[in-house]
């Protein structure tokens, strides 16, 4: 094999091409690691490759060390004096889709250096706002993402609800605590902007020592980590779709319904995509019983009526009953109007109030 032949093979593990390679700063990383690879009794000059040869091995290295190594050894026979290098193994990074990552890189990744505390609930995460709860025991604290342009509507809000606050530096910035009551514990943080949204934290742990003691333990972590440490039910962006598909079979729709808005992505715990789902199903039906009472279509009313029992038999329903009380609502307002119980409004009136009650938009 000549020199030409190698540079070819070589040459087709570079998947930037020759002009992107160049502008890659690996002059000085690429001579030694070839020496590393290339270590032999042979001289010297039989064995140094040329300049744009070194450039591309250099290059390949830069991207997967693994990669560059694999086809010089495949590219020299079984008898040369070159010994064989084995790339260490290197535990691969989970790979996760540009929607969740966008999420994450927007948001202020943050985590409670402590294994004690984990992540027990997600709730929804956008670019700019977002909920989740860690738990240790009996314990919970939990950390809220809202857009950066309402920062100075709830500081005041907290400001005015709580019985004392104090500047305190958390996370290598001057944040806010808030102490909403003096005969408990009750305790808010509250960081400036930064980017798109600003965080802020609340828990009740006992003492204001207890929760100045976690303050100290946020720290801001990478993508992946961030990521990694989500709860298994959490469904991630380009999962949505799919389980907003799966969600809603079996869950009879009003003719016309548009599920397109359900498929927004997001990082959302089961629950919350299972609510946004129902709801949007349960909302469609009791606004079709609404008008068509009001218009004494007493067709398009008993469709409704015998929609809204039916989602007694929903599956997501019954899957999010144990952790919520959702489902007991929406069946509740199935059973106002079908006549079934007295209504719980003041008005008297079935499913009054229920746009509110299930957050209809």
């Amino acid at each position: 094999m000549n020199d030409r032949e190698l540079d070819q093979l070589i040459a087709r593990v570079n998947p930037f091409g020759d002009d992107a390679v160049r502008q890659l700063p690996t002059a000085d990383a690429e001579s030694d690691l070839l020496e590393d690879i290339l270590t032999t009794t042979e001289p010297a000059t039989r064995l140094r490759p040329t300049r744009r040869r070194r450039l591309v091995i250099g290059a390949a290295a830069a991207v997967g060390v693994a990669a560059a190594v694999g086809v010089v050894g495949a590219v020299l026979p079984k008898d040369s004096p070159v010994a064989p290098y084995v790339a260490p193994f290197v535990a691969p990074q989970p790979a996760y889709a540009a929607e969740l990552v966008a999420v994450a890189e927007a948001n202020e990744r943050i985590l409670i250096d402590d294994p004690a505390w984990k992540i027990t609930q997600v709730d929804e995460f956008t670019k700019d706002s977002g909920d989740m709860t860690f738990s240790k025991g009996d314990q919970t604290f939990q950390l809220t993402w809202y857009p950066a342009k309402d920062f100075k509507n709830y500081f005041n809000d907290r400001i005015q609800g709580s019985v004392e606050h104090s500047e305190v530096q958390v996370l290598g910035q001057k944040g806010t605590l808030f102490r909403y009551a003096k005969e408990n514990f009750d305790s808010a943080f509250m960081l400036p902007p930064r980017g798109p949204s600003f965080v802020e934290t609340r828990a009740d742990l006992g003492s204001a020592e207890a929760y100045r003691d976690v303050l100290g333990k946020l720290k801001k972590v990478d993508v992946n980590t961030w990521l990694a440490a989500m709860p298994e039910e959490v469904v991630k962006p380009e999962k949505v779709r799919a389980a907003v598909d799966s969600m809603l079979a079996g869950v009879a729709v009003p003719k016309g319904f548009n599920k397109k808005p359900l498929y927004q992505e997001t990082v959302i715990a089961r629950y919350h995509l299972g609510a946004r789902v129902t709801t949007a199903a349960s909302c469609a039906w009791l606004d079709q019983w609404t008008a068509a009472t009001k218009a004494g279509d007493k067709a398009k009313a008993a469709e409704a009526v015998n929609a809204m029992q039916g989602s007694k038999k929903w599956k997501i329903l019954q899957e999010m009953k144990a952790d919520g009380d959702l489902p007991e609502a929406i069946w509740q307002y199935a059973d106002e109007i079908a006549g079934k119980v007295k209504p719980e409004s003041k008005s008297g009136k079935p499913a009054a109030g229920y746009k509110e009650g299930l957050g209809c938009r």
